[in-house]
């Protein structure tokens, strides 16, 4: 009976942990006002954190999601426009029905600019 506790509760703790690693997102909803800028703001930390970014935000506004990225001048074109498409892939699977626009800057100029419709 004790061994069948143990695998129990490590069972237990493993599910636990997978749980909270993976977390519950949800996606942002639209303010009720058209005009208000609403931040997706685990988007934008996740964004902010990638190595070859100086900066970057998502943000939701008139029932459009709007990403933009700022690329860092040593990043090869082909590894941006790589980044961008996994964040596209990403916000088009938690952003379903919403149109989705990506623009990707580097050196003052537009590298990438995705549009998902609804």
């Amino acid at each position: 009976m004790k061994s069948f506790l143990k695998k129990l509760t490590l069972i237990m703790v493993c599910v636990s942990m997978f749980v909270s690693l993976t977390g519950c997102y949800t996606a942002v909803k639209p303010d009720k006002d058209p005009k208000k800028l609403v931040q997706d703001v685990k988007r934008t930390s996740q964004i902010k954190k990638e190595k070859d970014l100086i900066d970057g935000q998502v943000y939701m506004k008139n029932d459009v999601l709007t990403a933009t990225m700022v690329f860092k001048d040593n990043v090869s074109e082909k590894d941006a426009k790589e980044l961008v498409n996994k964040y596209a892939e990403a916000l088009k699977k938690e952003y379903k029905g919403t149109k989705i626009n990506i623009q990707a800057v580097q050196k003052n100029k537009n590298i990438a600019n995705v549009v998902i419709p609804k």
